[in-house]
């Protein structure tokens, strides 16, 4: 509620009386130590101590002078300093993480179930966040202004983006315009909702009944991703219509297969030959090969499969990451279209 707006402020390690002063001091102004007493109600002989540990904490500053009188510091100040710190704070425990961390990443499978709408879309932006190669996105448009601003920074930072939007008429087509390595489509309507970061995590929103709230499943498991993923592919993006294609004047990066063969045919009828580094396992060694793509080899549900001819003329076929059948299993690949 409105009221309670600055209980929020205990997250930041405020106590009740903290949070009162501060309060009074935003809306009132400046005050004594007397004025913020009868003001707050809080304890004289506690006062002292909480202004020292306001000012430590930098929520509040006092002038100089005869007659003390404490001042808030801007909410917006503070807040700036807080992002500074979480900012900082997060890059080096990641790094800190990254080094020391003691388990494979090949842990077993986890699934939790997220529910309530604000926590399905808070988890979108946390995995947005954390991808580092390829992001797959099928999102309704009433949510995508919740997560614009992650998706951009992703994009930002190189990502490639496969971005599906369900909208209801032309004027929220209009609006769909993003830069960057982004495969953008729409479908009309309503649809399932679907975020797959790195093909290593996997987030499925499932509709409610009539009177029942929507909630998602999260999942870090190859095999079902692999079934998400394909379903993805056929039943979801295939079916939306086009906005924006593959550009040939840049290179892309993907850990999906389907969309791999989907650029490589993409690039292909174009006129475009195509460079493959890819990044896999042969049997259980792990395997970096470079060379020109030969074709591709497509049977919708079955396999996805693109050849590569390294510079000593061996002809490598590459599937996906669960791949049964093809040399290498991909973890991901750099494509580099150019005419010959």
């Amino acid at each position: 509620m409105e009221e309670d707006i600055f209980e929020g402020l205990s997250k930041f390690g405020l106590s009740s009386y903290e949070i009162k002063i501060y309060e009074s001091l935003v809306l009132k102004g400046p005050m004594s130590s007397t004025e913020i007493v009868k003001s707050t109600g809080v304890p004289q002989p506690r006062v002292y101590d909480l202004f020292t540990s306001l000012s430590n904490k930098g929520f509040i500053e006092q002038s100089l002078g005869k007659k003390t009188l404490y001042k808030a510091i801007p909410i917006s100040t503070i807040m700036r300093r807080q992002r500074e710190w979480l900012e900082s704070y997060s890059t080096n425990l990641e790094r800190y993480v990254q080094k020391r961390m003691m388990y494979s990443e090949n842990y077993k499978s986890f699934l939790s179930v997220v529910e309530k709408d604000e926590k399905i879309t808070e988890k979108i932006i946390n995995m947005i966040s954390e991808t580092s190669t390829e992001l797959i996105l099928s999102v309704k448009y009433e949510r995508l202004a919740s997560i614009i601003d992650e998706l951009r920074k992703a994009l930002e930072r190189g990502i490639t983006v496969l971005l599906l939007v369900y909208v209801i008429s032309q004027k929220e087509i209009k609006t769909l315009s993003f830069d960057g390595k982004v495969l953008l489509r729409f479908s009309p309507g309503k649809g399932n909702e679907m975020t797959i970061s790195d093909r290593k995590s996997c987030l499925v929103t499932v509709q409610g009944d009539e009177g029942s709230k929507d909630y998602g499943i999260y999942l870090e498991e190859d095999d079902l991703i692999h079934v998400m993923s394909y379903y993805f592919n056929q039943s979801l993006w295939h079916e939306g219509k086009i906005l924006r294609n593959f550009d040939p004047s840049i290179a892309w990066e993907f850990c999906n297969v389907w969309v791999t063969c989907d650029a490589i045919d993409c690039f292909s009828k174009a006129g475009y030959s195509v460079e493959a580094t890819v990044e896999g396992f042969f049997h259980e060694d792990r395997r970096h090969i470079k060379g020109m793509v030969e074709r591709t080899e497509r049977i919708p549900f079955v396999r996805n499969t693109f050849y590569v001819k390294t510079e000593d003329e061996k002809i490598y076929s590459v599937g996906g990451k669960t791949a049964s059948l093809e040399d290498i299993k991909m973890t991901s690949v750099k494509l580099r279209p150019f005419k010959a």
